[in-house]
């Protein structure tokens, strides 16, 4: 054996022998990381809401006139007032007339180095939330931010393939070596989740799932060019936008038009969405089809429904549009019937949403295509929480998890309005200063 080939191989076995170990410690510690963990309080001080309505994210019926405990930045206990102790020198909060709720988690929020706008988020009650396709240098900021963040969850540029959407934002696939490597990148900067985005070819899917799987973290996917259900088959359970759905269920014809479309020109799919998906016939046997194999597949659907709503009557809404957005709506609401995962991501923008609202807006949305409001702060939290894999910290008021809450005036379990109105919002333990200086 030659030199170099020597060499080479014991390149190889060493790169093989850290892969390993670093499997070893993922399948050890299976709970994945914000790139940011705040700061949590100094002392033990027990922190005590009392007289407030628990919510905790489970989908449960609420508990009336509550305790929840927290001491240093993790929930002690949480209960009926009649059954929890406040510790003599707790610090109180009085929740009358309030509901409390696990902080909110956003599944699909961008964000370019803003720390203002980081910290509104999370003063209308958003804890935590993930980036789906943004690169690391996007969020340089938030290693010198001064006031409190939502906890941020990265997986760094998308992957796309040639000529690319977003160039500044992509990393353009060369090879599936290629891929192997920009995924174990990736995961050494901090990155928990890989996000596919619409040109790249269906022939790569594996080996980004293969890998990924490697590393225990998920892989989430904007579709224009494949179709939903080839994706799923291939191993996708994490659909990002509604849209990404309506090649697979419109008419082929139609769906072949789109593509051609999308493939001359990227801007092609912003209108030519709301034409696909005013033509889809949600009653055929397609529709029902594509609907099952998520279900069974355990499929998790982001919508961003916000993002796309376009109403009948509005001036600036063509009738095709409106008709469009119906469907994608109508659409949610089966999905959810069949038991796909439906989880709320803003998207940070909607034509009806209030300026850093959008949130709301979906949540609003969900309870349009035949949600429970109850079902969807559960999407808004807890199911967010698996999405992510880390609902052993996060995502439900349950003793021992972090103590990211907020507090609502009202009962958003009726109304969920009342999710627009947060009084309070404590995270990792503390309470945060909503007038606090951002810089």
């Amino acid at each position: 054996m030659n030199t170099v080939k020597l060499s080479n191989n014991i390149v190889f076995l060493l790169g093989l022998g850290f892969l390993c170990l670093t499997n070893l410690a993922f399948a050890q510690n299976p709970s994945l990381l914000e790139v940011n963990p705040p700061e949590g309080p100094s002392n033990d001080q027990v922190r005590a809401i009392v007289n407030v309505r628990l919510i905790d994210g489970l989908g449960g019926e609420p508990l009336e006139n509550a305790v929840v405990l927290v001491k240093g930045n993790r929930i002690l206990e949480a209960g009926p007032a009649n059954q929890v102790t406040v510790p003599e020198g707790a610090e109180k909060t009085d929740g009358t007339g309030m509901s409390l709720l696990p902080g909110l988690i956003d599944s699909h929020l961008h964000n370019v180095n803003n720390n203002k706008a980081l910290h509104a988020i999370l003063t209308n009650g958003v804890t935590t939330v993930r980036d789906p396709g943004h690169p690391f240098r996007f969020y340089q900021s938030l290693h010198f931010a001064q006031a409190k963040m939502p906890r941020v969850y990265l997986t760094g540029a998308h992957l796309d393939g040639y000529p690319g959407v977003y160039l500044d934002q992509a990393a353009l696939v060369r090879s599936t070596d290629h891929i192997q490597t920009l995924i174990k990148d990736y995961v050494m900067q901090g990155g928990t989740g890989i996000k596919i985005y619409f040109r790249l070819p269906l022939k790569y899917y594996e080996t980004v799932f293969r890998t990924a799987d490697f590393y225990h973290i998920p892989v989430v996917a904007h579709l224009e060019l494949v179709d939903a259900d080839d994706a799923i088959l291939a191993g996708l359970q994490g659909i990002e936008h509604i849209t990404s759905f309506g090649t697979s269920l419109a008419d082929p014809e139609d769906a072949r038009t789109f593509r051609e479309g999308v493939q001359a020109d990227n801007n092609y799919r912003r209108e030519g969405r709301y034409e696909l998906w005013s033509k889809i016939d949600l009653s055929d046997e397609r529709v029902g089809q594509v609907l099952a194999l998520a279900a069974k597949n355990k499929v998790v659907l982001s919508p961003t429904l916000a993002t796309f709503e376009r109403q009948f009557g509005d001036d600036d809404v063509k009738e095709y549009q409106a008709k469009g957005f119906q469907n994608m709506l109508d659409f949610v609401g089966m999905a959810h019937q069949v038991g796909v995962a439906i989880v709320t991501g803003s998207h940070n923008h909607g034509k009806y949403a209030q300026a850093g609202l959008a949130y709301q807006r979906e949540m609003e949305l969900f309870v349009e295509a035949g949600m429970s409001p109850l079902e969807v702060i559960s999407s808004s939290t807890i199911h967010n929480a698996r999405y992510f894999r880390t609902q052993d910290r996060l995502g439900s008021i349950e003793p021992g998890k972090l103590a990211d809450l907020i507090l609502v005036e009202g009962d958003p379990s009726v109304d969920i309005k009342a999710m627009y109105a947060i009084e309070k919002v404590m995270l990792n333990g503390e309470w945060v200063d909503r007038d606090e200086v951002v810089e």
